[in-house]
């Protein structure tokens, strides 16, 4: 059983690091409009299995290839952790999550090169992939966590402050609603063009108060989430800092969580300033799906149930039964 568990948490943890990898060529494949360098088959590449001499054909099928190879790492991730969603029930609900989101966005990437696709739609492709990440990162996650072999959850120190930490519960939560948001409205600005709609920061051309029509609403729209996410997170990281002695996990994720909406400002600027340099807009994708990664194990952190709550786990043995975490979070 050992040996399986660290074959397992191995092949999660190669998982998580292959999603990351697939959404930032992804990523690629949009900002350098290598969207249709397989013209309009699939999985073929212009009616052959391998891709043309040119750098959006390669660059498409390259996207497609690492996919495939992440398809069978999560498959295989899949059948090895779900015999152990005894004893870790986290699997129960992150196993077919990160299985099912990575089949819906690989029939939506099929979809948009057999048939044209409305903007809202792609830019909800880039949303699924990071709830498929996000799965994949925390399974990997849960299975590296140091339980006891009678621990089939993971469980929350009692030493934080019920009020405080109920605060910071939904503050987490919060805020990893608005990074899937933010991400979409992100998304949407690139597949409508509107990324350089204003080129000047944090004014758009100039004026403090911009046109909300057209592609100057587009982007100002997508300015005034981050913002909002921006303010958001200096609540979360707040509330982590009065809980930074009794829950020092809860601040460290906060902590990390609004260095990187930070980053993801400069990241916004860059992209702006280089007129979409490739590397600037590959450092914003990739610095918003660390973000949203890190708010939703903050959740799960946030969320755990205690030994109060269950029912204290006596030292002689006595394991956590089904019965005693029905109606928890994990």
């Amino acid at each position: 059983m050992e040996r399986r568990i660290r074959i397992t948490r191995r092949l999660a943890t190669a998982t998580a690091i292959g999603m990351l990898i697939v959404l930032l060529m992804g990523a690629r494949v949009t900002s350098t409009g290598s969207g249709d360098g397989c013209g309009s088959d699939w999985p073929l590449c212009h009616g052959t299995w391998l891709p043309q001499d040119t750098f959006e054909s390669v660059t498409e099928y390259s996207h497609r290839l690492v996919t495939g190879i992440e398809g069978l790492l999560v498959a295989a991730t899949a059948v090895a952790a779900w015999p152990m969603r005894r004893r870790y029930r986290e699997t129960l609900v992150l196993v077919p999550l990160m299985a099912g989101t990575l089949v819906i966005q690989s029939l939506m990437g099929a979809a948009a090169v057999k048939w044209p696709q409305s903007d809202e739609v792609m830019a909800t492709h880039f949303g699924i992939s990071l709830i498929c990440l996000a799965s994949a990162a925390l399974l990997a996650i849960v299975l590296n966590e140091k339980r006891t072999e009678h621990e089939s959850i993971s469980i929350a120190p009692d030493t934080g402050d019920p009020a405080l930490v109920r605060q910071f519960k939904w503050l987490a939560l919060g805020g990893a609603v608005l990074a899937i948001s933010v991400a979409y409205s992100g998304a949407y600005v690139r597949h409508r063009g509107a990324e350089l709609a204003c080129t000047s920061w944090p004014t758009c051309n100039g004026k403090l108060i911009p046109e909300f029509g057209g592609l100057h609403g587009v982007q100002t729209i997508h300015r005034l989430m981050a913002l909002v996410i921006t303010i958001w997170l200096i609540a979360l990281i707040v509330w982590g800092f009065r809980l930074r002695a009794s829950r020092p996990d809860l601040y460290r994720t906060s902590a990390i969580a609004f260095s990187f909406v930070i980053l993801q400002s400069i990241f916004g600027l860059i992209v702006i300033e280089t007129g979409l340099a490739l590397m600037a807009t590959l450092a914003h994708a990739f610095g918003m799906s660390v973000l949203f990664v890190v708010l939703c194990e903050s959740t799960r952190l946030a969320w755990r149930p205690t030994s109060k709550q269950i029912g204290t786990v006596s030292r002689s043995g006595v394991g956590i039964t089904t019965s005693q975490i029905s109606g928890t979070v994990a």
